[in-house]
């Protein structure tokens, strides 16, 4: 049966062959302290939990590291954050649909790519469309280079359309009406 790694003493995973030894066993006893302080901090590394508490600097040298092919100096630092998280997930599935929306989900929003054979265009082309397109040159910038590094490779953008986003309450409604005609005769 495994147990958890806090849980486990240096003594128990010797061989046989030198368990019994007092040197050895002294030594095992000596390093199992440690050993078990090491891996208590072992939580601590964790970078994904500490992402949006990072320094700039730091997150750069992480985007570099994990291959964030999106990444550029204008975007906030929830969304530096939000790259480098999804990085690993995102070089899975990179080159299909599904990674031009999750860049489409952490630039904008949120998104939605049609295939060439959902709206009638050309083979390999695809659109996008979204509620909430950038409205400067430097977003827009940011959100063609992340489409770029995301679609596969034969795949051409053909346009990003933007869906009117409305707020608000709808009311409807309807009435019935019945009733009984009676007609009356004299004889």
């Amino acid at each position: 049966m495994s147990k958890p790694l806090s849980n486990i003493n240096f003594l128990d995973i010797l061989p046989s062959s030198i368990a019994a030894d007092p040197l050895i066993i002294a030594a095992a006893n000596g390093l199992d302290a440690e050993l078990k302080t090491i891996t208590g901090m072992i939580a601590d590394l964790d970078l994904h939990k500490a992402l949006s508490s990072l320094p700039e600097p730091i997150l750069k040298h992480l985007a570099y590291q994990w291959h964030v092919d999106a990444w550029e100096d204008g975007l906030t630092m929830d969304q530096k954050a939000a790259l480098i998280e999804i990085s690993y997930n995102w070089h899975r599935v990179k080159g299909t649909p599904a990674a031009v929306e999750m860049i489409l989900n952490d630039v904008l929003g949120g998104g939605q790519v049609e295939e060439f054979w959902e709206y009638g265009g050309e083979e390999f082309h695809f659109r996008v469309i979204s509620n909430s397109p950038p409205e400067d040159e430097t977003a827009n910038a940011i959100l063609l280079a992340g489409i770029e590094s995301a679609k596969n490779t034969r795949s051409f953008l053909d346009l990003i359309i933007k869906r009117p986003s409305i707020t608000g309450a709808l009311f409807f409604g309807g009435a019935i009406s019945a009733g009984i005609t009676v007609k009356i005769y004299q004889e």
